[in-house]
């Protein structure tokens, strides 16, 4: 986004609502940015309502929303199709055997992650496959709840061959956890994660990951933001399709009953 601005002479005054607890901090965030007479603004809040955001928007119509799907918005949201995020992963899984399936969830809260969540569960069952609740444990997006969600799941005792997680972050947070309980990853228990970061390729082993284009639905979101605050026209695209990237993290089961 920053390097879009640029281009054109343009800055950021960036207001960060990661850690907000609740919806009024969270506009808190917002009022900073309007008080300081922002041009524009471009809002990534997956947590806040749809509601919410009509009221954001008819408060401030120079704002645009990364990582949200409203059609009544559909101009002004940016988004990537979590759903078949979801479901990309659930036919990897499938196709690779998996049948005894664990979940690390991301904050499901946000519409992105039930998103997400919905369509794995869907492309199990329309597989026949059920995922015990027992085995679905929530874990944010930050490496300790992802450990601390992985680790939840080894306690348990109850077995698994594969693993969804919300985020990357998770993910690896995961390989690590299950290493180190002597649990080898590719070995004895894939692991899928969603994003698809840069670091993603770079995780021991390999980490096969949903791929979202955030730079591409960034870009988007600032032409559009350009489009509103300073007349320009620049074309834009609003919805993105998600791939997977395959990686060294997820093996047949066949194939980690031979290791």
């Amino acid at each position: 986004i920053e390097r879009e601005l640029r281009k054109r002479d343009k800055h950021i005054i960036l207001a960060n609502a990661e850690d907000s607890q609740n919806d009024e901090e969270r506009i808190k965030c917002l009022d900073y940015l309007i008080e300081r007479d922002c041009d524009g603004i471009l809002m990534s809040c997956p947590e806040l309502s749809v509601i919410q955001l009509a009221k954001i928007e008819a408060r401030y119509p120079k704002v645009v929303f990364i990582n949200r799907d409203i059609e009544e918005l559909i101009d002004k949201t940016f988004c990537a199709n979590h759903y078949q995020g979801g479901r990309l992963a659930a036919e990897h899984l499938i196709e690779l055997g998996h049948t005894e399936i664990a979940i690390v969830t991301g904050r499901m809260n946000a519409q992105d992650a039930i998103s997400r969540h919905q369509g794995f569960i869907d492309r199990l069952a329309e597989s026949g496959i059920e995922v015990k609740p027992e085995l679905i444990e929530s874990g944010g997006y930050s490496f300790e709840l992802g450990r601390a969600a992985t680790q939840r799941l080894i306690d348990k005792g109850i077995p698994f061959t594969a693993l969804f997680c919300g985020n990357d972050n998770s993910a690896m947070a995961a390989i690590s956890t299950l290493n180190e309980q002597g649990i080898v990853v590719g070995k004895q228990v894939s692991v899928i994660g969603y994003d698809d970061i840069d670091l993603a390729e770079y995780a021991s082993p390999s980490l096969t990951s949903v791929r979202i284009p955030l730079e591409e639905i960034s870009i988007n979101a600032c032409h559009q933001i350009l489009n509103l605050c300073y007349g320009e026209s620049l074309p834009i695209k609003t919805r993105f399709e998600p791939t997977l990237s395959i990686r060294n993290s997820t093996h047949s089961v066949k194939q980690l009953e031979n290791k």
